[in-house]
Parts: C-alpha cells; sequence; structure tokens
C-alpha cells in the first residue's frame, strides 16, 4: 500500500490544533501519515490560513520534544521551542495520530544548524580560504558526528515508525545565512567550489587518502581568482590535471564521510526499530545553485557538492525520499528514470512534490506527477508542505490521488 505523507510544522499543531490538522488532513488529502519537523532551522515563511500569522519567522535550531540533555556532549542539546508552549508537541502528535490510525514520521534537521555552528565554530564547515560558514556543521567532525548520533537516539525514543534526515550531508555556499549577498558575477562552478569544506578535519580525512589537500586548496583558490578580479570564466575553473585528479579524489573522501555518518544514524535507530529515511536535496540543487537547471544530472550534481552517494547512501537506509520539485511530470519521470538507475537496492522510493505555484497549478498536473511517481514503483507519497499551502490544495492532492477508470 503506498503511504500517503504530509509535512507540518510545530506551529500547525500548537495554533491550529493538533486534531483539527489531523482531521485536514485525513479527509481531504486522504493522508495516511504525518512527518512532523521534529527539529527545524531559521526561515521566515508565509502561512496562508494559520490562525495567528500569515507571516512567521522560525526560531532557529530548536525541537518540538523533551530532549535528553544527558545524550548530549554539553552545549549541543536542541532547545525546545518556545512556540511549543512547554509541550511535547512530538510525543502529543504521536498519541493523536495513533487514535486515528495513522503514522508518524520526525523529519529532522541534522547538519544546517546556525546555533550550534556559531556556539562551536570549530564544527563549522570552512572554505578553501578558512572561512566558517557559521549555519552549517562539518560531518567529518568527531564532535559533530557525535551529535548526529545523539539527536537519532532521541528522537527514536519516541513511537515514530521513521526518522526523515535532512542535511545529514555536505551542503552548498547558499541557503544558509541571514541577507545573504552576492553582488558580482559567481557562477555556478565558483559557488560548487566555495561550498567545499576544507576544515581541519575534510583536511585530515583527504591526508589520510593520500590527498596533497594544501596543493589542492592553493589551485582552487588560483581558479578562483579571476572571480575576485571580476573576469570569471563561463566555462568553468580552470585545473590543472593533477589539480583535477586530486578534486576527484577529495570528492570520493567526502562521499565516503557522508555515507558512513548515514550508517552510524542508522545503527542509532536499530535498537528501537524506528526506519531512516534519507531526503536526498539534489532535487532542490536547482534552485539554489547558480548552473543547475531543470533538466541537469541531479545525481552527479549532488555527489560533487553535496557529497551524496546516492547508491551507497539508499543501501544504509530503509527508504529514500527524492525531492520532486519540479515543474512537469516529464521531468519528474526522467528524474526518477536516473534515480531507478542508480539505487540498485531494496531501498523503498519516496518522491516529495509541491502542490504549489512554485511547480504546481493544477490537479492535473499534480496528478500526472503522482502517477508518474507510481509507475517509477514510489511507496511513499510525500505533500510540502501543510503550513505553506492553501487549504484547498489539500482538496487538489486528495482528488490528484484518485486513480482514472478506465472507460
Amino acid at each position: 500500500m503506498t503511504k500517503v505523507s504530509v509535512f507540518v510544522f510545530g506551529t500547525d499543531l500548537v495554533h491550529e490544533g493538533t486534531a483539527n490538522v489531523l482531521d485536514a488532513l485525513q479527509s481531504r488529502a486522504s493522508a495516511t501519515d504525518v512527518v512532523l519537523a521534529a527539529t527545524y532551522h531559521d526561515a521566515r515563511d508565509v502561512f496562508p490560513h494559520n490562525p495567528r500569522h500569515r507571516v512567521y519567522r522560525h526560531e532557529g535550531d530548536i525541537a518540538w520534544f523533551h530532549s535528553q540533555p544527558d545524550f548530549y556532549e554539553p552545549g549541543f542539546a536542541p532547545k525546545l521551542a518556545d512556540a511549543a508552549e512547554g509541550a511535547d508537541v512530538l510525543g502529543g502528535l504521536c498519541h493523536a495520530a495513533k487514535e486515528r490510525g495513522m503514522t508518524v514520521g520526525a523529519w529532522t534537521i541534522f547538519l544546517h544548524n546556525s546555533r550550534l555552528a556559531t556556539a562551536f565554530p570549530d564544527c563549522a564547515t570552512r572554505n578553501v580560504y578558512g572561512d566558517a560558514y557559521l549555519s552549517d556543521l562539518c560531518p567529518a567532525n568527531p564532535e559533530v558526528r557525535q551529535y548526529c548520533r545523539a539527536l537519532a537516539r532521541d528522537v527514536a525514543r519516541y513511537p515514530v515508525e521513521r526518522l526523515l534526515a535532512e542535511s545529514l550531508h555536505y551542503r552548498t555556499l547558499e541557503h544558509g545565512e541571514h541577507h545573504e549577498r552576492y553582488l558580482i558575477d559567481l557562477p555556478g562552478w565558483a559557488r560548487a567550489l566555495m561550498s567545499l569544506c576544507f576544515c581541519q578535519h575534510c583536511r585530515t580525512a583527504g591526508g589520510s587518502a593520500g590527498i596533497d589537500v594544501e596543493g589542492l586548496a592553493q589551485n582552487i583558490r588560483e581558479a578562483l581568482e579571476p572571480v575576485w578580479e571580476g573576469q570569471p570564466s563561463a566555462g568553468g575553473a580552470v585545473l590543472e590535471a593533477d589539480a583535477a585528479k586530486a578534486l576527484s579524489r577529495f570528492g570520493q573522501v567526502r562521499k565516503s564521510l557522508v555515507m558512513s555518518l548515514v550508517a552510524e544514524v542508522k545503527a542509532e535507530l536499530e535498537p528501537s526499530g524506528v526506519e531512516l529515511c534519507f531526503i536526498d536535496h539534489a532535487g532542490a540543487m536547482a534552485h539554489v545553485l547558480p548552473g543547475v537547471d531543470a533538466d541537469a544530472d541531479l545525481i552527479r550534481v549532488a555527489a560533487e557538492v553535496l557529497g551524496i552517494d546516492a547508491a551507497e547512501v539508499a543501501a544504509e537506509c530503509d527508504e529514500y525520499l527524492v525531492l520532486g520539485y519540479t515543474d512537469t511530470a516529464e521531468r519528474l519521470s526522467a528524474q526518477l528514470r536516473r534515480y531507478r538507475e542508480v539505487l540498485k537496492t531494496r531501498t523503498r522510493l519516496a518522491v516529495a512534490m509541491r502542490p504549489l505555484a512554485v511547480d504546481c497549478r493544477s490537479t492535473a498536473n499534480l496528478r500526472a506527477k503522482i502517477e508518474t511517481a507510481r509507475a517509477a514503483g514510489a511507496t511513499n507519497l510525500a505533500f510540502y508542505h501543510y503550513a505553506m499551502m492553501p487549504l484547498s490544495r489539500l482538496d487538489w492532492i486528495g482528488e490528484a490521488l484518485k486513480r482514472e477508470q478506465p472507460r
């Protein structure tokens, strides 16, 4: 049976009432599963139907459950959201959903965390110039890895079916800081190079693999120099042959670090029986990385920039969530066909779609994408996001899920 999931925020449940939200998800969207942001990052969103807010600034890097500080190193335990008003929102949701026959997924943000990166700058990713990105934690850092394991163990105390892991990988230069500004010509290849982490731990990992990491860093800085002079190459970075080989090997190291971290998180979940769903951010790359268009090989881009080896990561998970954030069913079909070629495991495939104007402007469009995902073998159809969609979009989901009857 195909699972139908809808993403929600803690603010939805607190401001609208858990019972009201679940009523709407079941009766209008035919949802069988609700996915709560158990932890969340800084953001400012438009809420079309929230009774308290139309524009809401999320309190960054907080939890919607009562964490166990003893699981964490000092200072790393997530803080309960002020908007939770003291309630254990995840616990309350699990109880309410069970009474209705619904399952719960805990959508958990791992490495995108400005609070921890600022408090512990040695844990932050650092670019080739040594500048800290105080919005992101580095997956090569042992303290960060310990935090990820503790967070997984903490969430797994709850009767959730799955932990949906977001940002359990390296991240891009973009999408991190308040009022980010790029007022020079910074092409996609340059942004990709500026996304690479050269912190102490990444350097050590590269060195252990026999890479001259400082030599590689110097070559990258030289390739970037025309950008800072206002004369970037339209064709991309110009690296010497040896440097290009070193960069490829460094990419393999990054993928190995991400894959092993995913495996560690999975191991923390196993005693509880909570499944691991890995959220592959490749589907959002066309929205955050210039030079990546809707028809790009997103798996390749994610491998190079995010350190995600889709096949290796999927082998460590119970479910692999692809972000089908595109405009047409044809593009989604091509994207999912590529994933099916790569994911040669028995890992379940989930597909997330947005019944929102950015991707979708009709029920017919949504239905076509749903049928495309079904044809690709998706066992979970996930819809993003309850808080940000007009309530009528729930009806779109419910209607689009109905299979057309043969004439």
